[in-house]
């Protein structure tokens, strides 16, 4: 088994109060471990600590997901209602009754995939055309009220069928383990798809509590990157950098340490019809990557291809 390795920073306040009592050692090394037992069952040996967390219950999602389905199978008939009228009398005419349920389906939805972060995949995974040959969907340019959250609902109830979306659903299913040395978090596990969503899910399971968030604040979690290419052309590049946080400390002197600001976005757009300069900002960029610093990025254009770090054996995490 392999480890994907992710960063855990946390914000400049945090870090100068604990900093002005010279405390940054039992910050990294006692504190962070201790409030990680809020949400988790810690073992430590050496510097690292295994987190086990509860599996989580996928009752409740059941629940609101049949909910959801009985509502969006009501809604897909008035839609298509809405459609036939247009097809035979040019005219779109949506119900109240029509545009509420609309509303509270778009609205339930978007609670199972705030809390089940991992089902959103869904969207990336399966095209528009492949739901609608899969469940007859019909739709009109003209007719374009309803037909979002229909498509949305049918690609997560399509990709709960296959094992990454029953994956999603279980996040937290995973063995990590922190280590204290380098503040790093190792996910078990080489399918950085798996390892994605559990951190995701740490880091809201860990934002959401108050027993942990009143003596750390709200931390992110970022990949460490092993290398970042930019092999194509591009007019634009955008990326979100956060607070360095590193051991040692501080390590960068720039606008983010000198105005204590948790992140920084940047968007670099090219001259009118010439592309970027794409190697200084892939240097930049692969540094910050490196050190577990880039929180996102992204590119205009084909060949953005980043390789998070994946360990053969924790111990060789430094």
């Amino acid at each position: 088994m392999g480890y994907c390795v992710y960063k855990l920073n946390l914000q400049p306040d945090i870090l100068s109060m604990y900093l002005k009592n010279d405390d940054l050692d039992y910050l990294v090394l006692q504190e962070i471990p201790t409030v990680l037992e809020n949400i988790a069952e810690l073992k430590q040996s050496g510097s690292f600590f295994e987190i086990i967390i509860e599996s989580q219950s996928t009752k409740e999602f059941t629940q609101s997901f049949e909910k959801l389905e009985n509502m969006t199978f009501k809604l897909l008939d008035e839609y298509n209602k809405v459609l036939q009228n247009y097809r035979k009398n040019e005219d779109v005419l949506y119900s109240k009754k029509f545009l509420k349920l609309n509303e509270k389906c778009m609205d339930l939805r978007r609670n199972l995939e705030h809390s089940y972060t991992g089902i959103k995949k869904a969207f990336e995974t399966i095209s528009d055309e492949e739901v609608d040959g899969l469940y007859s969907i019909e739709s009109d340019n003209q007719v374009g009220t309803g037909i979002t959250h229909i498509r949305k609902f049918f690609k997560i109830k399509e990709f709960l069928s296959t094992e990454k979306g029953e994956n999603s659903l279980k996040p937290l299913s995973l063995i990590s383990y922190y280590n204290s040395q380098t503040e790093h978090i190792l996910v078990g596990t080489e399918d950085i798809e798996l390892a994605n969503n559990y951190i995701d899910a740490l880091e809201e399971l860990i934002n959401t509590s108050k027993d942990i968030t009143s003596r750390i604040g709200k931390i992110n979690i970022n990949p460490i990157y092993e290398s970042i290419q930019l092999d194509g052309d591009y007019s634009e590049i955008s990326y979100i950098i956060v607070y360095p946080n590193g051991n040692p400390p501080l390590e960068r002197h720039n606008i983010l340490q000198e105005s204590e600001a948790k992140e920084i976005h940047a968007k670099l757009i090219g001259t009118d019809g010439k592309f970027l300069n794409a190697e200084p900002i892939r240097e930049m960029l692969e540094e910050e990557a490196r050190k577990g610093y880039l929180k996102k990025a992204k590119a205009k254009g084909k060949g953005f291809i980043t390789k998070i770090r994946i360990l053969k054996s924790k111990e060789t995490d430094n």
